[in-house]
């Protein structure tokens, strides 16, 4: 990376931090955040997140290089730089304002130049090809009946209504500030236009569900789209490991575990369901 040359920065001072799945981090001077994606990844979304802060969402927009871009190449591989936002990840503690912030963005005005939800989820169909890797051998079986269940709930998906949809909103995606609110939300690459659905599954990885969705607000949400949101989101996530061979304990925690929880989930969500 050169920061001077693509950004025209001087910086004394680059500290490695946590990335994300797809993406290495520094913090620069702790006045920027630098963003690096990873091999055969390519950055996505820029552009939507000053639409995202204009709408008074807590997002931070990247920072244009002095060729009035979004992101530059460090190699071959691209990266960006965006504002330094002091906060901490939130955790399972901080579910009553992360609750909150989730129905801010689903407020939202639809005026967003974001994607419509695609339900076709190519990723998961893929995984069929890997049935045999060792990694999953075993369980061939579980993960079978779990494209096949996924394939019956697209079927009886009808229209609902939508809302900008981050997809993605974990804990490792929301910044807690100093005062305990939501600083920031980051990682927008995969948010789309779609049903609430796409982002209440997250309210299924912590304990507090029931109260999360009391903070949230949520009531008249659809069965089938929770139902079909869970499955993808456990599908997806050991699609993506075994695919590329990364992060094998996250093919239990953020996969099989995911998928043996569906129905134990659902039976909560039926509750604040029409």
């Amino acid at each position: 990376m050169d920061l001077q040359r693509d950004y025209g920065l001087s910086v004394s001072e680059l500290v490695p931090h946590d990335g994300g799945f797809a993406t290495e981090g520094w913090v620069a001077d702790r006045r920027w955040f630098v963003k690096r994606w990873k091999d055969g990844s390519e950055p996505s979304g820029l552009i939507q997140l000053a639409e995202l802060n204009a709408l008074r969402l807590p997002v931070v927009e990247p920072l244009r290089t002095v060729r009035g871009e979004l992101s530059a190449l460090s190699g071959s591989r691209a990266y960006a730089v965006f504002p330094y936002v002091q906060g901490r990840t939130a955790t399972w503690d901080d579910w009553r304002v992360v609750a909150r912030a989730l129905r801010e963005v689903h407020e939202a005005p639809l005026s967003v130049s974001l994607p419509p939800a695609d339900v076709s989820e190519p990723h998961i169909r893929n995984l069929a090809q890997y049935l045999e890797h060792p990694w999953i051998a075993d369980r061939a079986d579980v993960v079978r009946t779990a494209m096949a269940r996924l394939d019956d709930v697209r079927s009886r998906l009808e229209p609902v209504r939508h809302v900008v949809c981050h997809t993605d909103f974990h804990g490792l995606n929301v910044l807690i500030g100093p005062d305990g609110e939501v600083a920031a939300i980051l990682d927008w690459e995969n948010a789309v236009i779609g049903p609430r659905e796409y982002d209440l599954w997250v309210a299924a990885d912590g304990e507090p569900l029931m109260e999360f969705l009391d903070a949230y607000g949520a009531d008249d949400l659809d069965a089938d789209y929770l139902e079909f949101a869970l499955l993808a989101r456990g599908l997806r996530d050991l699609s993506a490991r075994v695919m590329n061979e990364v992060d094998r304990p996250g093919v239990e925690t953020w996969g099989f575990e995911r998928i043996d929880a569906v129905d134990r989930k659902l039976e909560i969500f039926k509750r604040y369901c029409g």
